[in-house]
């Protein structure tokens, strides 16, 4: 958790917040909407890379446990987590519509899970003094609500459910992206805009010692 909490602040700024979390979900989203939107049987597609993906996975944790110790196959489950992988990718190839099914039900977890955080968003607004933070909340029940709909009834998009997620996927990713740098707005509107630090002044420099008197040496008495 405290790693995560580095990602999201700014490295220079601790009071800001930082956009190198955001840039793997920015691309993924942005990504898979354009190709839902434009690529016919993109998930199809998607399926296919998905399940060699997972048997490349599972033959990788496979090597692994016949090549560790005995010690560190007794401890770790990498044979069993190759094994799932391995079983769940030849699975997936040969029925690929399962993605397909899958999807409205994916879309509607994500979309409930970014109606919450589209709430924390308003509350964190309104906190630093946006005007328009009641947008953000009434975005966050439109969300709930498709979530809800795409939990309970994944088939009300109908035969072109694929063009509609990927349309409301980019405009979930533009809402993050305005999100940030509104909150980034705010929270340097609540910074100082100067600090000054005072500089202790340098001690003065010791003065020299003295230079010591010298010394006479007594005359020698004359010679009888």
């Amino acid at each position: 958790m405290k790693n995560y909490a580095k990602l999201q602040r700014n490295a220079k700024n601790p009071e800001l917040l930082s956009i190198r979390a955001l840039i793997i979900p920015i691309i993924f989203f942005v990504v898979f909407g354009i190709l839902l939107i434009t690529v016919k049987n993109a998930l199809t597609i998607a399926a296919y890379v998905f399940a060699i993906l997972l048997i490349c996975v599972g033959l990788y944790e496979g090597l692994l446990y016949f090549r560790s110790t005995p010690i560190r196959r007794i401890t770790e489950a990498r044979l069993a987590l190759a094994l799932a992988c391995v079983l769940s990718g030849i699975l997936l190839a040969f029925n690929p519509d399962y993605v397909n099914d899958l999807l409205p039900i994916l879309w509607g977890l994500s979309l409930l899970f970014g109606s919450f955080l589209k709430v924390q968003y308003s509350i964190d607004e309104k906190m630093l003094g946006v005007a328009r933070w009641w947008i953000m909340l009434i975005m966050a029940g439109v969300s709930v609500l498709l979530g809800i709909l795409a939990l309970l009834r994944p088939d009300f998009l109908g035969d072109r459910k694929e063009t509609i997620i990927g349309i409301m996927l980019l405009v979930e990713t533009a809402l993050d992206v305005a999100v940030y740098f509104l909150l980034n707005s705010a929270l340097k509107k609540r910074l100082p805009s100067s600090v000054t630090v005072p500089v202790a002044e340098p001690a003065p420099a010791p003065a020299p010692d003295p230079a010591p008197a010298p010394t006479q040496t007594p005359a020698s008495a004359p010679e009888a």
